[in-house]
C-alpha cells in the first residue's frame, strides 16, 4: 500500500522503506503488497495459508528481555542462510523540543560514524580536537547571535583548522565497510516523526559481528563529522523542501493544520539544524537511545539459544545513562484550537487540492477501519475516486493517505487531487468532499468487503518472503502497540468489520467542521504531474 509505505532516499543515496505500525495492515492492505515483496502468484488462488500462518506464528516467534529493558524478538526461518536485523528506536522527530528539530534526522546519519575504536586512526587524538572544535562552534554560535561579525570571521577560520585536522584523524564510512564486506545488503535507517529504524541483511554466518557492532555504536558513538554531516543535511533539505514543488507547501500546510509537534518537518528547520552542536545531539541520544527505549528483532537462519549468550554478551553490560523520556506531552487531538482551517499559496506544482481529516491515533480502533476507507478511495484502479474522478477525465490524479504524517499520536487522514484542466480548484475539493461523504453514506459494497478480506489474507501469505520486512512488522508492533502479537488482533479484526462499521468511522471522520484544506495555486505552468511526497522522512 504504497500510501503507507515511503520509500525514501536518504543521504547516503540508498533506498529505505519506512513501515509504520499499520504495515501489517497496510501490509494487510489491500494492493501494496507489491512495494514490499514479490508477489506470490500460487497464493493469488488459495488464502488458505493465512490462517496456518498466523496460528504457527505465534508458536514460531521468541520473545526476551535483557535486565537493562532491552527488548528481543526472534523469529528462526531456515529457508536459506540469511539474517535480516531491525534496530526499532522509539524516538522520532515528535520528541524534538522547540528549536531543536532536525535533530532526531541528523543523529540517525551520525549513528553510521562510528565508535572510540571504529573509523578512527588515533581517538585520544582525534577526541581532542573534537572538543576544541565543540568550543569553537559554540562560540562561533554566540557571536553570530551578538551580531560580532569580525570574532565570527575569526573563530570561522579556527573552526575549518580543527575540522580539518580532526578529518585527517578519522576513517570515513568505517562501521558501514566492516559490515558490507561482511556481505551486508541493504543497510541503512530511516527517521519519521514516531520513530528511527536502523537495518541490514548479513550471510548467518556473520551473526556475532552484527552483535558486536551494533552494541558498540549504540553504547559507545562517536558523534564524529558532525559538522560536515549538517551540511548534507541541509542540501538535504534544500533539495526535499525549499527546492521541491510541493514541499514549502507541505511544510506550511503542516504547520497550520497540526496543533502536536507533527507540525514540525522531520528534517528540521534550516535555522534549528545551523545551531545544532555536539552538545545537543549528545543529550538527545542520552534522553532517547538507552536499551528500555530500544527493540530489536532478528529474522532468518538464526537459533534462538545463540541470540540470548550474544545478546547477554554484547547487550547485558548496557546501562543507560537516564530513564527514558516521555514524549512532549500531546492535545487531545492534533486540530488547532483556532484556524481558518484553510491555506492558498503558489506554488510551482499547483493546482492540487489537499483535505487533511482530523483523526485519532493508532491505538483507536477507528485506525484500522481508517486504513480500510482510503483503499477505498485511492488503494486500486478500480477504487472509488480513480474511477469517478480520474477515469472520468476530471483529475489527472487523486490519492487517500490514510494516517498523515505518522499516526503514533493524533494525526490527519489526508486527501489530495489533481485536476484535470476544465475543473477548477473549487470543483476538485467538492469532488473529494463529495466521495468521502459517500464512504459514509453508502458505505463498501459486498465485493469491496470481500476484496479487503482477500487482500489482508493475500499479503500476510506475501510476508512470509521477507526476513527484513517480518523484522520491521515485529518491531513496530512491539514498540507502538506493546506487543506484535497485535498484528493477528488486527487481522481478526479486519476479518469481522462489517459495512455498518467502515460507515460509522467514515460518519465521524469525513464531516465539514473535520476537514483543513490547502489549494496549491499554479505559479509556473507546467506538464509535469507532480505528486506530494507526503512521507519523506
Amino acid at each position: 500500500m504504497q500510501r503507507l509505505v515511503s520509500c525514501a532516499a536518504d543521504s547516503r543515496g540508498s533506498l529505505h522503506h519506512n513501515i509504520r505500525r499499520r504495515e501489517a495492515l497496510s501490509l494487510l492492505s489491500f494492493g501494496g503488497a507489491a512495494a514490499l515483496w514479490t508477489p506470490n502468484t500460487a497464493a493469488l488462488a488459495d488464502t488458505s495459508g493465512a490462517e496456518e500462518f498466523s496460528v504457527n506464528l505465534d508458536q514460531r516467534v521468541h520473545e526476551f528481555t535483557l535486565a537493562n529493558g532491552l527488548h528481543f524478538i526472534v523469529l528462526e526461518r531456515h529457508q536459506a542462510p540469511i539474517v535480516s536485523f531491525q534496530t526499532y528506536a522509539d524516538v522520532g522527530a515528535y520528541d524534538e523540543v522547540d528549536g531543536q528539530t532536525g535533530v532526531a534526522h541528523l543523529l540517525e546519519h551520525l549513528a553510521f560514524k562510528g565508535t572510540e575504536r571504529i573509523g578512527t586512526r588515533d581517538y585520544r587524538q582525534e577526541a581532542a580536537l573534537l572538543d576544541a572544535l565543540d568550543e569553537v562552534f559554540y562560540s562561533m554560535r554566540d557571536a553570530q547571535l551578538g551580531g560580532q561579525t569580525a570574532r565570527v570571521s575569526q573563530l570561522d577560520g579556527q573552526f575549518r583548522k580543527l575540522q580539518d585536522a580532526a578529518g585527517q584523524l578519522s576513517v570515513p564510512n568505517a562501521f558501514g565497510s566492516n559490515l558490507q564486506r561482511a556481505g551486508a545488503v541493504g543497510l541503512n535507517a530511516t527517521t519519521s516523526h514516531d520513530a528511527t529504524k536502523y537495518f541490514t541483511s548479513l550471510p548467518a554466518n556473520m551473526l556475532e559481528l552484527w552483535f558486536a557492532l551494533e552494541a558498540e555504536r549504540f553504547q559507545a558513538p562517536v558523534f564524529r563529522e558532525l559538522y560536515s554531516e549538517k551540511r548534507v543535511v541541509a542540501e538535504e533539505r534544500r533539495l526535499r523542501i525549499d527546492n521541491a514543488p510541493m514541499g514549502k507547501f507541505q511544510e506550511e500546510f503542516a504547520a497550520a493544520a497540526l496543533a502536536n509537534n507533527y507540525r514540525r518537518p522531520i528534517i528540521g528547520y534550516a535555522a534549528d539544524v545551523e545551531a545544532l552542536g555536539r552538545r545537543e545531539v549528545q543529550s538527545f541520544f542520552e534522553a532517547h537511545y538507552g536499551p528500555r527505549n530500544l527493540t530489536i528483532a532478528i529474522v532468518g537462519d538464526v537459533r534462538v539459544a545463540e541470540v540470548e549468550r550474544l545478546a547477554a554478551k554484547y547487550f547485558g553490560g548496557w546501562r543507560s545513562a537516564s530513564s527514558p523520556v516521555a514524549s512532549p506531552e500531546a492535545p487531545a487531538q492534533a486540530k488547532p484550537r483556532e484556524s481558518s482551517f484553510h491555506l492558498e499559496q503558489a506554488a510551482k506544482a499547483g493546482p492540487v487540492v489537499l483535505q487533511a481529516y482530523y483523526r485519532p491515533n493508532l491505538k483507536d480502533r477507528d485506525a484500522i477501519v481508517l486504513d480500510i476507507i482510503s483503499d477505498l478511495l485511492s488503494g486500486s484502479r478500480t477504487s472509488r475516486l480513480v474511477t469517478q474522478l480520474v477515469q472520468t477525465g476530471r483529475a489527472f490524479s487523486t490519492s487517500a493517505v490514510s494516517s498523515y504524517p505518522a499516526e503514533k499520536h493524533p494525526c490527519t487522514l489526508m486527501l489530495y487531487g489533481i485536476p484535470a484542466p476544465g475543473t477548477t480548484l473549487e470543483d476538485m475539493d467538492r469532488l473529494l468532499r463529495e466521495g468521502a461523504r459517500n464512504v459514509a453514506d453508502a458505505g463498501p459494497s459486498p465485493n469491496e468487503m470481500k476484496r479487503i478480506k482477500k487482500a489482508a489474507k493475500l499479503t500476510l501469505i506475501n510476508s512470509i518472503q521477507s526476513n527484513a520486512s517480518m523484522a520491521s512488522l515485529l518491531t513496530t508492533y512491539h514498540a507502538l502497540t506493546g506487543s506484535w502479537r497485535n498484528v493477528l488482533v488486527d487481522m481478526a479484526l479486519v476479518e469481522s468489520l462489517t459495512p455498518d462499521d467502515i460507515r460509522a468511522t467514515a460518519g465521524r471522520v469525513f464531516r465539514e467542521d473535520n476537514c483543513f484544506t490547502g489549494y496549491v495555486l499554479p505559479a509556473v505552468r507546467s506538464f509535469k504531474l507532480p505528486v506530494p511526497d507526503m512521507l519523506v522522512s
